[in-house]
């Protein structure tokens, strides 16, 4: 029995379901939380969603909070997506690490299993794994579910801009516009609709990046400029951005979470594997798009992610 048939099995067999993505979420884990959810639902289970998150107000036009649960009980099985690792999900990871059914559908390389069944995929996005899923079980994703999906490969293609992209993600969003998918809302709320404060935010961030080696550019948000701009993690939106410079082969995006905590998100061009950079810091990713959470301070943590980019670029 492979990995498919396994998650299949276990799909059948459950009649609970609690379906769990990372904090500091992007729309791909909310795509892929609320398209799994939904189909599940679509097929008569009892379905629960957890996210360590608040839902920015922008992002609830596509995904409701209100859809989301407080606090996960045994059910009969667990569904980690888009995350690599438990860590990763907040205060519900010793909860999913406690449960026997678990399976986590991914498409970021994780250091350590997560999961009794793991599907890793190289695909563009998590939502294109989910859809796999979906169609190995010998099912199609309702409009609402397709929706969703849609979101979650969208942004994590940057509206088909990365460098992960293959006539496989294509293939992917013919399927799901095919399976009634809101395209055109999603790329308004997605990409079209941005707040005055974020882009003043952003500003702020350009405006600080500096430059290493000639093509390492990495730049931060600190509380202070959270708090200034009276925005929250889950609403800076502009990583992708960094690498798009010209001449720039890595970038990072630090923002600071906590008095001596920061998450660290990385880009690059084809020619770097950040993955391996983000695993060397106690994260993880996928090639062109990776990230860690570094204890410490400002300066220690600059100094923690240049001295990993340049030993193992």
């Amino acid at each position: 029995m492979n990995k498919f048939e396994k998650a299949t099995s276990m799909i059948n067999a459950a009649k609970t379901v609690a379906v769990f993505s990372h904090t500091s979420y992007d729309c791909d884990a909310l795509g892929s939380m609320f398209g799994l959810g939904e189909f599940l639902k679509s097929q008569g289970k009892k379905v629960q969603l957890f996210l360590d998150d608040e839902i920015s107000p922008n992002d609830a036009k596509l995904f409701d909070p209100n859809l989301l649960s407080a606090q996960p009980k045994p059910c009969d099985l667990c569904i980690l997506v888009d995350t690599a690792s438990l860590n990763l999900i907040g205060k519900h990871a010793d909860f999913f690490a406690s449960q026997k059914n678990t399976l986590r559908l991914d498409h970021h390389k994780g250091i350590f299993k997560s999961a009794s069944v793991e599907i890793v995929q190289n695909a563009s996005s998590a939502a294109e794994v989910i859809l796999n899923l979906i169609e190995k079980i010998g099912k199609k994703p309702n409009k609402k579910a397709a929706t969703y999906l849609f979101a979650g490969l969208a942004s994590d293609s940057a509206s088909f801009l990365t460098t992960n992209v293959t006539k496989d993600t294509y293939q992917n969003a013919f399927k799901l516009a095919s399976f009634g998918a809101d395209t055109q809302k999603v790329n308004q709320i997605i990409f079209k609709t941005k707040s005055l404060a974020a882009e003043k935010l952003r500003s702020k961030a350009f405006e600080q990046i500096k430059i290493y080696d000639n093509d390492i550019a990495i730049t931060q948000i600190t509380q202070k400029d959270f708090k200034t701009f009276g925005l929250k993690e889950s609403e800076v939106k502009f990583t992708n951005d960094l690498i798009y410079l010209d001449g720039i082969n890595i970038a990072c995006l630090i923002k600071q979470t906590g008095r001596h905590f920061f998450r660290c998100s990385f880009r690059s061009m084809p020619s770097v594997d950040v993955a391996k950079i983000a695993q060397k810091l106690g994260g993880g990713g996928h090639a062109q798009a990776a990230g860690c959470i570094l204890k410490g301070n400002l300066k220690q943590v600059r100094e923690a992610i240049l001295k990993a980019i340049r030993e193992n670029r």
